[in-house]
């Protein structure tokens, strides 16, 4: 598994800080070790192939102009979010597959959003150590 620091709360949090709520992860680390069998070779290059076609189906999905066409883009990036742990960017991408036309906009720029937090993470996780 690709390791990567994490925090791990405790009962002992200051009173100022204990009310806050921290964000998952973009991508499920431990889920994705599952998918790749643990091998961290393979997880890095599933990685690499989401951020370099996450983005351009984001852009298809934007474009299309029947809903048919938009839903299969969306149906693709759902398959490959869900294979990497990218939850959130499976759940929107699911809600774009069979949402009404008022609807897409404010999905499509949430998608957007959502992919470039996996984007991020992953250069992030992937960034040689210094």
């Amino acid at each position: 598994m690709i390791a990567i620091e994490t925090m791990t709360p405790t009962t002992d949090v200051p009173s100022r800080v204990a009310g806050l709520r921290r964000e998952p992860a973009p991508v499920d680390l431990v889920h994705l070790a599952r998918q790749t069998f643990g091998s961290a070779e393979l997880e890095r290059e599933v990685l690499r192939l989401f951020v370099q076609q996450g983005g351009g189906l984001v852009r298809l999905i934007a474009t299309s102009e029947d809903a048919r066409t938009r839903g299969e883009f969306a149906h693709r990036l759902k398959g490959s979010a869900r294979a990497i742990g990218a939850t959130r960017v499976g759940r929107i991408a699911e809600a774009i597959e069979t949402a009404g036309a008022a609807e897409i906009s404010g999905l499509v720029d949430d998608l957007g959003r959502a992919v470039e937090e996996v984007e991020l993470f992953v250069a992030a996780l992937l960034a040689p150590a210094a």
